[in-house]
């Protein structure tokens, strides 16, 4: 009995002192030490940042605040969400630890090759620079810091996230999802025409102090203005660059035209296309802009000058 407690007693030992080897060589390991910089990738204060541009191989997004709204490219309106989220990730990113010794140049090479640089200014001063990206699965990310060549795990603590995936987005990704970018200050008439029953298009403007169609004095104005909500709101699910299909779908008559014109006469124009037949409706944002949109979100729309007439 005595020999058998002995036993269990250095077996006992003997798993304390390996889990403890193990755990001194873990903790001597460079890489594995709690001594990170957590602001290596920080800036002091975000809100002073007025630019920032992501660059690789395969695209190119500068997103520039002018004074009011952000803009993607210098010519589109951003996603103010969307704006939101980068700047939180930005915030609350952290080091989790350095990639391993034997790994530093092969994770760096590879961010250099297929990674995004990201360089935050204040005004046009460069305040923050790093190259951000990950391994295939897209389960682990990496940041990556160009002065010192280290290469870091990055984690945002308490959420199970791809960290950079928000900065591998195209510029599409971070457009302004609605159509209509008016307000109704700025509203000037909305007109909607369906090519294959012309005689159900219908034009909205002011008539007095409140919305009505032109031409008919006995509107519904519960349901137009229901119908204008739906309009404001419209926002895309996702747009596509794809210059064949844009041009295959310009040359096809549209199911749908809808035209909103403000005040200052700058129209936004949607035509939407097989509006019924697919969960997925393709539509045409102004000139060329291939945008989808859920069915669901379409349907609302699809409303003739006739469902308008009082009961």
């Amino acid at each position: 009995m005595m020999h058998k407690t002995r036993n269990k007693r250095k077996l006992f030992l003997l798993a304390v002192l390996t889990i403890v080897t193990v755990a001194v060589f873990w903790w001597i390991q460079p890489e594995n030490r709690i001594d990170i910089d957590q602001q290596v990738f920080q800036v002091e204060d975000l809100s002073r940042i007025s630019r920032v541009d992501l660059e690789s191989d395969s695209a190119s997004v500068s997103l520039s605040y002018d004074g009011g709204r952000w803009r993607v490219n210098d010519s589109l309106s951003a996603d103010a969400n969307m704006i939101r989220v980068l700047f939180a990730t930005l915030q609350q990113a952290r080091p989790k630890r350095r990639a391993s010794n034997a790994r530093q140049d092969s994770i760096y090479a590879s961010l250099e090759e297929n990674g995004v640089t990201v360089s935050l200014y204040e005004n046009d001063q460069l305040i923050k620079q790093f190259v951000a990206g990950g391994n295939a699965a897209k389960t682990v990310a990496y940041f990556a810091d160009p002065r010192s060549g280290e290469v870091y795990v990055m984690t945002i603590p308490g959420y199970r996230v791809y960290v950079s995936g928000i900065l591998e987005l195209p510029a599409n990704g971070w457009r302004d999802k609605f159509v209509f970018n008016f307000n109704w200050r700025n509203f000037k008439s909305l007109q909607v025409r369906f090519p294959e029953t012309p005689n159900e298009n219908f034009t909205v403007s002011m008539q007095k102090d409140f919305f009505g169609i032109e031409g008919m004095a006995d509107a519904d104005t519960s349901r137009l203005n229901t119908y204008l909500d739906e309009i404001s709101l419209l926002a895309v699910d996702e747009y596509v660059s794809e210059p064949a299909l844009s041009d295959s779908l310009t040359g096809i008559r549209p199911e749908l035209d809808v035209i909103v014109t403000d005040i200052g006469n700058r129209t936004y124009r949607l035509r939407l296309f097989e509006t019924r037949n697919s969960r997925r409706v393709f539509g045409v944002v102004q000139a060329a802009q291939v945008a989808i949109f859920n069915q669901r979100k379409i349907q609302p729309l699809i409303k003739p000058k006739s469902f308008f007439r009082k009961k």
